[in-house]
């Protein structure tokens, strides 16, 4: 498998957290090193296409991990893991974002504000690795 194709969201198993009253489960999508640096994959969380990100390491710190929605707000068409990754700004300040493969707008990987246009953004979405697996988190809606 490369690292833009899909994995689907597995239907049982997700390991469930609770915090502030508020839960999260943990969908696990892959393995960590099915996803290159510096790229992204396309996966389903519940019903939800996510583009996942795993950032090079800068200045000397960690590599970094991000998640937002897999479709382009703009354009309506999940293209976002296919996305150009870079930065914008200078250490100790410095975002990295992702490029619409389609109109090029470009979205911090952080918050999923649009750089280029402030009416659109990107839904943002927790990531941890467990175990040699990376995990997206998902909202628990209370029953």
């Amino acid at each position: 498998m490369t690292a833009v194709e899909h994995e689907a969201w597995p239907s049982n198993g997700a390991d469930t957290d609770v915090a502030d009253g508020a839960g999260i489960a943990w969908i696990d999508v892959c393995a960590v090193d099915r996803v290159i640096p510096d790229c992204g994959i396309a996966v389903l969380v519940g019903d939800e296409p996510v583009a996942v990100f795993r950032l090079s390491a800068f200045d000397g710190g960690p590599e970094e991990w991000c998640a937002v929605g897999h479709v382009d707000p703009i354009a309506g068409i999940p293209v976002m893991a296919r996305g150009l990754v870079g930065t914008i700004g200078e250490a100790p300040l410095v975002v990295p974002t992702v490029a619409s493969p389609l109109h090029k707008q470009r979205y911090n990987l952080r918050t999923g504000e649009c750089l280029d246009d402030p009416t659109v953004d990107l839904p943002t979405f927790p990531v941890r690795l467990h175990t040699g697996r990376v995990e997206v988190g998902a909202p628990v809606t209370p029953t």
